[in-house]
């Protein structure tokens, strides 16, 4: 009985997988995740990048079904920085329980009060997929649920439908915004100084414009790719290759 349950397990993933690279909007993929996810008690998912430190999460969200209100207190409470899941995404390259995510009361004192809260809202348990983009930068597909069914073996083709979730999620994304607008030359410009490591005045410097200038044109950015803050705008510009790594 258990080994025809596993079997049935594995082989619905593996069909969800031949389904994913059929599917052209996110509502689609979502309602394709959540009718096969739900048998081993995922009932949440989120497809994402990983924001540096102090940023918040929810911009660079690819895909999510996450419970409702969990997103917007996530992100009030500064939780990103405290969560020890990202924490460890950022440490490893092979999937884990979010159990096993060490806490480190010193350099997140809300890693507990966050794990305790998640539970509240439905997310008692959680699986994650770490990735690392073509890129370079770090990804994440996350599972959740109020307990996980999955037995090795199911565990090991969530794994791989991870790699599925996220480039189907980047490629219904980008077909969801096609009318980006292309960056300016001097727009990208600034964003490639932006991008390693260089202040506002030092750009304004290198560019002979004034600083003035320099933060019209990063507006400018920000418009085209619907970003907030400048991380995000390099991030999404790098994503669309109108900036090289």
């Amino acid at each position: 009985m258990n080994v025809g349950f596993n079997a049935t397990g594995v082989g619905d993933i593996f069909t969800l997988m031949d389904e994913l690279e059929r599917l052209a909007t996110a509502d689609e993929v979502c309602r394709a995740l959540k009718g096969v996810l739900g048998r081993f008690g995922i009932d949440y998912f989120l497809v994402s990048h990983l924001p540096p430190t102090r940023e918040r999460l929810a911009p660079y969200a690819i895909l999510k079904h996450w419970p409702a209100g969990w997103m917007s207190h996530y992100d009030r409470s500064g939780y990103c920085k405290q969560d020890p899941v990202v924490r460890r995404c950022f440490e490893t390259i092979e999937p884990f329980e979010w159990s096993s995510a060490p806490v480190d009361l010193e350099v997140q004192p809300k890693g507990r009060q966050l794990m305790h809260e998640a539970a509240e809202f439905g997310m008692a348990e959680g699986y994650c997929v770490p990735i690392v983009d073509m890129n370079g930068f770090q990804a994440v597909v996350s599972l959740a649920g109020p307990r996980i069914a999955a037995s090795p073996d199911e565990r090991r083709a969530l794994h791989l439908l991870g790699y599925y979730a996220h480039a189907t999620s980047l490629r219904v994304g980008r077909m969801k915004q096609p009318t980006t607008a292309a960056l300016s030359p001097r727009e990208r410009d600034v964003l490639s100084y932006i991008a390693s490591g260089e202040k506002l005045d030092e750009v304004a410097g290198k560019l002979k414009i004034s600083r003035e200038t320099v933060t019209t044109h990063l507006k400018r950015a920000k418009i085209k790719f619907g970003t907030r803050t400048l991380t995000h705008t390099v991030v999404e510009a790098l994503r669309q290759r109108q900036l090289r790594p």
